[in-house]
């Protein structure tokens, strides 16, 4: 889905970047990330909102992704509106950057066992 961005930490604040809003596509979304290279830690969001919605949306609290070397890491989210997007957040420090991908989404339904 996002392949090979480069994100890198401002002076004063952690540095957020926000991919586009796409829609929902099942009652549940596994999201899995690929740390590929830096010295930071990259930590993954997702906030959703109904399409007539205005504003940033709504995170969906208590589940991201926090990847701080090499290597891949999923979550699972729940509780999902028509719309989701996520949020990439990088580095502790001034100077520290994280090169990432971030996979196509995996979306699954509730099962009803009735």
């Amino acid at each position: 889905m996002f392949q090979a961005q480069l994100l890198i930490r401002e002076q004063s604040a952690d540095t957020k970047v926000y991919s586009p809003w796409f829609p929902r596509e099942g009652d549940f979304l596994r999201g899995t990330a690929e740390f590929v290279a830096g010295n930071g830690v990259l930590t993954v969001k997702v906030f959703t909102k109904n399409n007539e919605d205005t504003g940033n949306g709504t995170e969906i609290a208590g589940t991201s992704i926090s990847l701080s070397s090499a290597g891949r890491g999923d979550a699972e989210w729940t509780t999902i509106k028509e719309m989701v997007r996520y949020e990439f957040t990088v580095g502790d420090a001034a100077g520290e950057w994280v090169l990432f991908r971030m996979l196509s989404p995996t979306w699954f339904d509730a099962v009803d066992a009735s």
